[in-house]
């Protein structure tokens, strides 16, 4: 095998490698397909069961129990595999609870779909902890006793449902759950989000004649309401308890008592867009839809970006606000609702009583019934029809039609009555059990002593729900006990007395969780933030911050609290008790400090760079040392018995020796002034100041040698010399006068 063989094979086993390397990691293994059945439970007997429980207990994982039209009488369903069940219809096939529970779930993964439940006791469908990831959609849940769905679980999608109700149509707890486009009606409380629940969505649903339509309250955080339709409620939109990051935007608020609250710090808009708000007053200068001025929602919490029309949903709303306007008496009625909404308009409204035959009665929202009703329980249907004929899902309600008042038996409720709640007109003895009196018998009373806890509710904390004052402890009165029920059923209140502070939080600050007069709520640059009284004496002692969990000082003065608010040791902010406002306090110890930190900068620059500063001096050029001659001594003394000619050569030598000293000197004294004029200009140019540098040193001098000393030496060696020239001189004058 030549050399050219082994490298082509080994190319290609190079380039397989690299395409196993590629490709294996994509190649999924695909799972074997799961064994599914279909059990069929009739009520009629023509499928595999007529009991819906015995098909839940025998159906396997994967399984699916289709139940047929009919009204099956069955109540404390409970489901712990993964399985599928579906209705044939949700107006045909109905699950009558009988006052009792619905469905309870105890696995993830459970489908319910296309059912009605009615009559339920506490709960319609109850989702326990763990089990995540289950579905509920197309159904309808007509009038629980307390809570239409109650998700105790993640993940979980309620989807199309019709939601009738009481007390609360879907409670949520733990996260990631979705409502979408669901109607929920007629309730205390459409949708509460409570105690840590977290990134639910309520999208496209229409929650409309509620007392509150959606209630996020106890640090229930980053959840998020879009594209709803919100109208005819007493409250819309209520967050509070400690709950921020929530967003709410693109929704339609219309027809509500108010529309919104919001007592923490959330967002009401996505950055283009807020929320229609029916009573915004603002207007849109540049006609972009957007108005041109905040809609105030509450302190620190605003619309920025306010929407000037409706935003028209995809599906058609149900009409809303469903009223008799007139009394028992009146055997024909008449009725009243709010319209409905759909983007594509809407045409008109269809109407009718009991199962008569319903009668289109154009775009107009009241309606008369032109027929007399007889004695008795009746029940008036509305749904709207749009423009492209797409119709509503119907609104309902019941009334009473009572033109004589006749009590045969004389035990108070009439006979219409009696045969309405199932008791004996004509036997005094029997009448409907009303325990607190207000003409709502005890069978479909939520609440029999009308305590404001509910039977159910009173059941799992053993107190009794005939007397009205035995009921659970509730310190702040809000309907939710401070415990946890013993059977579990119910969780406790986190916040006893209803400040916006949890128990526990409250514990650990050292303030008494069931005393609500014991922290104020205020707001800092738009955050919450708590004053605490810590030592229970009336005195707020500290502020609590619950963003960064952290406490600093505050101090009491007059009817106000001086703040530190960033722990910096002085007073930010001043809050008023009288009036709750807060200011910016003036601190004049800052002031102070500033002025003493100025002077005291001024005394040691005066002190430093005036008082001990040193003499400029030129900067002096180094240059190599360079020792000068030494200068030369004057020869011998002239003696006078010298003939003439010596001291004449003596004279000579020692002007010659003048002579050389003073060149030498003057010398010197031309490098020093050269030497001085190059640095006064180097010393121009320069920014820095100059460093010392060494200078040429005179012989046998110790200081250092300075101009006017080496013109003194240059002055005063040539007066010796002169001295001596004058003395020999002297001494010739007179040797000639002698001779």
């Amino acid at each position: 095998m030549n050399r050219r063989t082994r490298f082509n094979i080994l190319s290609l086993m190079t380039i397989v490698l690299l395409l196993c390397i590629v490709l294996i990691p994509t190649i999924q293994s695909i799972p074997p397909p799961l064994p599914t059945r279909t059990l069929i439970v009739d009520i009629n007997g023509q499928g595999d069961y007529t009991s819906i429980q015995d098909a839940i207990d025998n159906a396997a994982i994967t399984d699916i129990v289709k139940i047929r039209e009919g009204i099956y009488g069955e109540n404390n369903l409970s489901i712990s595999k993964k399985i599928t069940i579906i209705g044939d219809t949700p107006s045909n096939t109905i699950i009558d609870c009988s006052g009792e529970n619905g469905f309870t779930l105890y696995s993830s993964y459970v489908d319910i779909s296309n059912l009605k439940l009615v009559n339920s006791g506490e709960y319609a469908i109850y989702v326990s902890p763990g089990s995540d990831s289950c579905t509920m959609s197309n159904c309808i849940i007509d009038r629980p006793k307390s809570i239409g769905i109650w998700i105790g679980a993640s993940s979980v999608v309620v989807s199309d449902c019709d939601i009738i109700g009481s007390r609360v149509g879907i409670k949520l707890r733990e996260s990631n759950s979705i409502i979408k486009n669901c109607n929920i009606q007629r309730f205390e409380v459409g949708i509460l989000a409570l105690v840590g629940s977290h990134n639910h969505q309520i999208l496209e649903c229409n929650l409309y004649d509620n007392q509150l339509a959606v209630d996020i309250r106890i640090n229930s955080n980053n959840n998020l309401i879009s594209d709803c339709n919100i109208y005819s409620n007493e409250k819309g939109v209520y967050i509070w308890q400690s709950s921020n990051n929530n967003i709410v935007y693109h929704n339609n608020f219309f027809k509500n008592d108010a529309d919104a609250i919001d007592e923490c710090n959330n967002t009401w808009y996505n950055g283009t867009q807020g929320n229609y708000w029916d009573d915004y007053r603002g207007v849109d200068a540049d006609g972009n839809g957007i108005g041109d001025t905040p809609y105030v929602i509450s302190q620190g919490n605003t619309d920025e970006y306010p929407l000037m029309t409706m935003t028209l949903p995809d599906e058609i709303t149900s009409p809303g606000g469903v009223t008799r306007v007139t009394s028992n008496s009146d055997n024909t009625p008449s009725f009243t609702w709010d319209p409905s909404i759909y983007r594509e308009g809407i045409k008109g409204y269809y109407v009718k009583i009991d199962n008569n035959p319903e009668t289109y009665i154009g775009d107009t929202i009241s309606w008369t019934s032109p027929d007399n009703l007889s004695d008795g329980i009746h029940t008036f249907y509305v749904r709207a029809e749009a423009e492209d004929n797409t119709t509503s899902r119907y609104v309902t309600v019941e009334f009473l039609i009572d033109t004589i008042f006749i009590d045969v038996d004389g035990d108070g409720w009439s006979d219409v009555e009696e045969q309405m709640y199932g008791t004996d007109p004509n036997n005094p003895d029997n009448y409907p059990l009303d325990t607190d009196n207000d003409r709502t018998p005890d069978s479909i009373d939520t609440d029999d002593d009308n305590d404001g806890y509910s039977d159910g509710m009173e059941t799992s904390y053993g107190t009794d729900t005939k007397n009205p004052n035995s009921y659970p402890t509730d310190t702040d009165n809000d309907g939710i006990p401070d415990e946890n029920s013993q059977d579990g059923k119910y969780v406790g209140d986190v916040d006893d007395d209803d400040d916006s502070l949890t128990d526990t939080i409250e514990i650990n600050l050292g303030s008494n969780p069931r005393n609500g007069l014991d922290a104020k709520k205020i707001y800092i640059a738009g955050e919450p933030c708590y004053l605490v009284d810590i030592s229970q004496d009336d005195v707020y002692d500290i502020l609590y911050n619950p963003d960064s969990d952290t406490t600093t000082a505050v101090e009491k003065q007059g009817n106000s609290y001086l703040i530190d608010e960033n722990g910096d040791g002085l007073w930010d902010y001043s809050y008023n008790i009288a009036d709750g406002s807060l200011t910016a306090h003036e601190n004049y110890l800052i002031y102070i400090i500033i002025l003493a930190i100025a002077a005291l900068s001024s005394f040691i620059y005066w002190y430093v760079c005036i008082y001990r500063s040193k003499p400029f001096r030129l900067p002096r050029i180094p240059k190599r040392k360079k020792k000068l001659p030494p200068l030369r001594e004057p020869l011998e003394e002239y003696v006078g018995d010298l003939d003439t000619t010596e001291m004449i050569g003596q004279t000579k030598n020692l002007l010659q020796n003048i002579q050389h000293d003073v060149t030498i000197y003057m010398d010197k004294l031309s490098q020093i002034e050269k030497q001085m004029a190059a640095a006064s200009t180097k010393k121009e140019e320069e920014i820095t100041p100059p460093q010392e540098e060494e200078v040429i040193s005179l012989p046998e001098e110790k200081e250092e040698p300075t101009v006017e000393k080496i013109e003194s030496i240059v002055e005063d060696k040539p007066r010796d010399l002169e001295s001596k020239v004058d003395e020999l001189l002297a001494g010739l004058e007179n040797k000639e006068d002698t001779q």
